[in-house]
């Protein structure tokens, strides 16, 4: 496992939402009412990216069908649709990235 930076500390504040590619991964990172979330950026079901997906209580929401996926879990709100993969957020001295497998 390696830690894989994604962002500066200096950087996040509520209403953070950016997209960020390394390697072959693509995120969307998201700061909401304090929460970190890290969720891959493309919604399963057609692929729209979904950093313009719209945040409320806990979920997001895909711009192109409004499927609702819970950001801390990636579930799909009304199921039948594959879930999102979530990353825990790691910090690392100034650093927020995640752990990935080498």
């Amino acid at each position: 496992m390696r830690f894989l930076a994604l962002e500066k500390l200096i950087n996040l504040h509520d209403g953070y939402r950016q997209t960020i590619k390394v390697d072959s991964l693509e995120v969307v990172l998201i700061q909401e009412m304090g929460e970190l979330f890290i969720i891959q950026s493309r919604c399963p079901h057609q692929g729209q990216n979904l950093e313009t997906g719209i945040v409320s209580n806990g979920k997001i929401y895909c711009p192109w069908h409004n499927f609702a996926f819970d950001l801390a879990t990636g579930q799909h709100a009304g199921g039948g649709c594959e879930p999102l993969s979530t990353y825990t957020p790691i910090f690392h001295d100034k650093l927020l990235g995640i752990m990935i497998n080498d």
